[in-house]
């Protein structure tokens, strides 16, 4: 079969199998190398969410579709750097609607070795009407994870996973969970990174949104 862009069924070079076209990542404005930063932590995002992407991810996160999804995820395994010695976790969500949670499965399409060594330890309040302190006190003591004595391997290092990053307390939170186990976190990776200065999701219209 001739190989086809993900998202609009076009025809696409073979060598481009499985990933979106260029006319796709001009219009969803997935630039040519991932969004990188520090702050609040290390981290990978493959674009930037604001328009056409940030609509496209909400669309995903209530109703995955596995081809479009892995479209996006191919893209940012394609371009990531994490080492050989990673292990991705992914953010366990407290609301799930199918069998894996969404950074499950974008975890589960990098096509590297993941863990779901992680777990929610309740259920925090709605993080749309919080600033960023409030966010950051609502997720404290939200997980816990498996200690470090249940790996094999000593030199693993922990990439979170997740799909959005805004202030980033759901990550920091996972976070020190995992460093509180003993484990190593490198970062995070994500499908996207809300826009500079990170500013508050309060409008009422941003209704799908729950990033971190």
């Amino acid at each position: 079969m001739e190989p086809c862009c993900p998202l609009c069924r076009q025809g696409i070079e073979a060598s481009a199998r499985g990933r979106p076209c260029d006319l796709c990542r001009r219009r969803l404005e997935i630039p040519t190398a991932l969004l990188n930063g520090t702050d609040p932590l290390p981290f990978q995002a493959l674009a930037s969410y604001s328009g056409e992407f940030r609509k496209l991810v909400i669309r995903q996160r209530l109703v995955p579709d596995t081809t479009q999804l892995q479209g996006l995820v191919q893209l940012l395994a394609d371009r990531c750097t994490l080492g050989r010695n990673a292990v991705l976790v992914p953010i366990p969500s407290w609301r799930r609607r199918q069998r894996q949670s969404f950074p499950e499965l974008i975890a589960a399409g990098m096509g590297m070795e993941f863990r779901p060594t992680l777990q929610r330890t309740r259920a925090g309040v709605g993080q749309h009407s919080l600033n960023r302190h409030q966010r950051l006190a609502n997720l404290q003591g939200a997980f816990r994870a498996e200690t470090r004595a249940d790996w094999q391997g000593n030199d693993q290092v922990i990439w979170l996973a997740d799909d959005i990053l805004t202030t980033g307390g759901t990550a920091l939170a996972a976070c020190s969970a995992l460093e509180a186990s003993g484990h190593r976190v490198a970062g995070l990776i994500c499908l996207a990174r809300t826009p500079p200065p990170g500013r508050d999701l309060r409008c009422r219209g941003r209704l799908g949104d729950t990033p971190g």
